[in-house]
């Protein structure tokens, strides 16, 4: 069971992808501002976070950011979800490999799905190789 933040201020998206993804076998939390989610990102270790970028406090970027800086929890893979799309090439420009995809309000239940999955095996990949990067220096 994965562990996923859910980081939105609007509780019928909250709701909508907390009832997909516990279908699903995963353990949901969810935020409603940005603060909340960083509390939360320092309190409990998470395999994943959905963030919006339209947060009433601090703006998602921000709430990415500080997951990428923390070096605890900047293994945690995050996925952005915004409602304007026209935004994403500068978004991406900003964060740079801070995040691993982008979903476009409204979310589908099908690309929800396919972006965690992708989420958990590109997390799953660099974990392999920073294995094998270790072991390999540990044995030269």
């Amino acid at each position: 069971m994965k562990k996923i933040l859910i980081v939105d201020d609007e509780e019928s998206i909250q709701e909508m992808l907390r009832r997909v993804l516990e279908h699903d076998g995963h353990l949901v939390i969810t935020a409603g501002k940005g603060q909340t989610a960083l509390q939360w990102l320092r309190e409990t270790r998470l395999d994943l976070a959905i963030v919006d970028l339209g947060l009433p406090d601090i703006n998602g970027m921000e709430v990415c950011r500080a997951i990428k800086e923390d070096p605890r929890t900047r293994c945690i893979p995050v996925i952005i979800l915004t409602g304007d799309s026209s935004n994403e090439a500068r978004i991406a420009g900003n964060l740079g490999n801070s995040v691993e995809l982008f979903l476009n309000k409204p979310v589908s239940i099908d690309d929800l799905k396919k972006a965690v999955a992708l989420s958990f095996e590109k997390a799953d990949k660099k974990k392999l190789l920073l294995r094998s990067s270790v072991r390999s220096r540990l044995e030269n």
